[in-house]
């Protein structure tokens, strides 16, 4: 999909300067937003998906309509983690165990969400990589965190390279934890926000070979997600840890390779 970014209405020299950079970070033609509505400057360039950096973030404008970023609930929890409430329910630390300075890699980045809440547990000495195969997407969360408040939100190194191949190009033991929460296949696990993200992500199943890959990658292990009742984990042969009655997500570890 081509992808072209712009600016808000009433662009000031500066936010047109921001979003220049932005275009030269991802490759993308940059587009005089000119006082043309959405849609014209999309038409008349030919792009498919429009980055626009405003004032207060950025949106995605693509299929007709504006989409704002935001990291839905991972905010919330990434700032209850900051405020020291680690003791909150939180199902991705009580999974992947995450300590201060470890090395983490999300394969399956989307909004960020995990990846934002993982930049807090792991603090300033950690690292996280989030690998996005979508490069619309990649661009929207990259710009996105890149302007997000929280101080979590830029330490998360947004790649835009489809999981299997990144993880065949990475060292033996070179992240701590390794992390898949592969698109929900089935609509209904999906919340309305995020929509956006099902028309652009990749929604093969994650596959056994990937798994391996990962293991190879982890130094502690690999956690998956899924939605209840956990079809694809049973797919994978995966067993889900312990949750709460009435859990919407459940969560499986695998232990590095030996």
């Amino acid at each position: 999909m081509r992808l072209a970014v712009t600016t808000a209405l009433d662009a000031s020299p500066d936010l047109a300067e921001a979003a220049r950079a932005a275009a030269a970070r991802h490759g993308a033609p940059w587009l005089d937003r000119g006082g043309r509505r959405l849609p014209d400057v999309a038409g008349a360039s030919g792009a498919e998906a429009l980055l626009v950096v405003g004032r207060r973030g950025v949106a995605l404008f693509a299929g007709g309509a504006e989409h704002r970023y935001h990291a839905g609930m991972g905010t919330l929890r990434a700032r209850r983690l900051a405020r020291g409430e680690r003791s909150t329910a939180e199902p991705l630390l009580a999974a992947a165990g995450l300590r201060p300075g470890d090395a983490v890699l999300d394969c399956t980045l989307g909004l960020g969400a995990d990846a934002l809440v993982a930049a807090e547990a792991v603090g300033s000495g950690g690292r996280v990589v989030g690998l996005e195969s979508s490069p619309v997407l990649a661009a929207w969360v990259a710009e996105g965190l890149a302007r997000l408040s929280l101080p979590a939100a830029r330490r998360v190194e947004v790649r835009c390279a489809e999981h299997g191949a990144a993880l065949g190009a990475l060292p033996d033991r070179s992240f701590d934890v390794v992390v898949f929460d592969p698109m929900f296949r089935h609509p209904a696990a999906q919340a309305p926000p995020f929509e956006v993200v099902r028309r652009f992500a990749d929604r093969r199943p994650l596959s056994p070979a990937a798994l391996e890959r990962a293991r190879r990658v982890a130094r502690r292990w690999v956690v998956v997600k899924d939605g209840a009742p956990g079809w694809d984990l049973a797919r994978l042969g995966l067993e889900p840890l312990p949750s709460s009655r009435g859990a919407r997500r459940l969560y499986a570890r695998l232990a590095a390779a030996p």
